[in-house]
């Protein structure tokens, strides 16, 4: 038994979370390390803006309602903390997918900022 995961309830997440990935990258024809290291990238491009527009439209509300800004603040935060966790969980499951799925076992790409 795991204390930060007692009953393994995030690790059935992640095994979902990554097998349904696994069936759209295979869906979508990814079938090499360069294609799947593509798709990482365009991942991080949408989550930049998805954050700045959302930062942008949070920011207008503040400018518009002043007494609004605790709630603007907390909304901004919370959008940053969801969308990088996302990013960060979906690069961590293209990383396994190119790991188990493609990488024939040598010439492991071991940096995800390429």
């Amino acid at each position: 038994m795991k204390f930060n995961d007692p009953f393994g309830r995030l690790e059935n997440r992640h095994k979902l979370g990554y097998e349904s990935m696994r069936d759209t990258m295979r869906k979508s024809g990814i079938e090499t390390p360069e294609e799947a290291w593509e798709a990482i990238r365009q991942s991080k491009k949408r989550a930049l803006k998805y954050m700045i527009t959302g930062t942008a439209v949070l920011l207008l509300v503040t400018l518009l309602l002043p007494k609004m800004m605790p709630v603007t603040i907390s909304l901004a935060l919370f959008l940053v903390v969801w969308v990088v966790s996302s990013t960060t969980n979906g690069q961590r499951y293209v990383q396994r997918y190119i790991d188990e799925e493609l990488e024939s076992g040598d010439g492991k790409q071991d940096d995800i900022n390429r």
